[in-house]
């Protein structure tokens, strides 16, 4: 009776044991699947302005999907190698997805390629779908019908006929294949109305203060911006030639609409920058917890704003989403 007392201890001390382990080891792996998968977002010149609703945007979304959400620190980048540094970066830091606002270039689809084997990489703010096979998304706005929305508001706040008008045009970062759909979409335009280009200001990591670039220009009747940044330095110029200048342009940042609320500017395309930061990190969550598995292009919606519709109900959600 005795032995079979102590055969009996020894049962019970031996599956608690078991219990202890498997419930150590059973922890563990819930701890490791717990984890928030990480995404990493390679954007350029990510402190400057026109980023703050989009970067909102991303926030949101990573808070409503459990993602842990890196925005890595850039300058203005000035190629393909800059951006391939960072994704470097980005894999070897263990990300689960990456974000990219993708530079020009004939090497891009091969840089994508690369690195699409180790980690699910998403772009913004282009719409470039010869490397859809190597990327899990797309989430753009429509550069190319922005930059015909600027050419039509031209034609409507021109001053004189159009083939009198002289137009400046600040394009915006050469390296972003962006601009170049920007400005391509708005010069055919504006010749379909029979107006012209008179200059053009190009944008590179190397160049000097827009508004010391400005000053070497003549002052044109209208003035066009291409991006943000541009819409901020055009802003400030025109500021200072009241009365002179028609201001047109595309912006989101607090400063761009500024310039139309206060009449420097007539006309601003405003893409939905913070519907493309929140799509963008709720898709590649998607794709990196297996809701979906085929690539996703999707287009962001832009409207044309004026400064008598600038708080118009219909457009607080685009202009001031982080009021919500």
């Amino acid at each position: 009776m005795k032995k079979k007392n102590n055969y009996f201890a020894a049962l019970v001390v031996a599956m608690l044991t078991a219990i202890v382990i498997v419930t150590v080891i059973m922890s563990r792996e819930s701890g490791r699947t717990a984890a928030p998968r990480q995404i990493h977002v390679i954007i350029d010149n990510s402190s400057d302005n026109r980023w703050v609703q989009f970067i909102a945007g991303m926030h949101q979304a990573a808070e409503e999907q459990g993602i842990s959400l890196t925005i890595m620190p850039t300058g203005r980048l000035s190629g393909l190698q800059d951006q391939e540094s960072l994704l470097a970066r980005a894999v070897a830091g263990g990300s689960d997805g990456v974000i990219i606002q993708l530079m020009s270039g004939s090497e891009a689809a091969g840089m994508l390629e690369t690195y699409s084997s180790s980690t699910n990489i998403e772009i913004v703010d282009g719409d470039d779908y010869e490397v859809m096979s190597n990327v899990v998304g797309i989430v753009s706005p429509d550069h190319t019908a922005v930059g015909e929305a600027i050419a039509r508001e031209v034609m409507v706040f021109a001053q004189k006929p159009l083939q009198e008008c002289s137009i400046g045009v600040i394009k915006g970062n050469e390296a972003m294949s962006s601009a170049g759909e920007r400005l391509a979409g708005f010069e055919q335009t504006l010749e379909s109305g029979g107006g012209k280009i008179s200059w053009i200001l190009y944008q590179n990591e190397e160049s000097e203060n827009v508004m010391d670039q400005l000053a070497e220009y003549p002052v044109p009747d209208i003035l066009v911006a291409l991006d943000n940044a541009g819409m901020e330095a055009a802003g400030e110029y025109a500021a200072g030639l009241p009365g002179k200048i028609t201001l047109v342009g595309t912006g989101t940042s607090m400063k761009a609409l500024y310039y139309l609320d206060s009449g420097v500017a007539q006309s601003l395309v405003v893409p939905e920058d913070y519907m493309m930061g929140y799509q963008s990190v709720t898709d590649l969550a998607d794709y990196i917890h297996k809701n979906r598995v085929m690539p996703l292009a999707r287009t962001v919606l832009h409207r044309v704003i004026h400064r008598d519709t600038l708080f118009a109900e219909e457009n607080q959600e685009i202009l001031f989403p982080l009021q919500r």
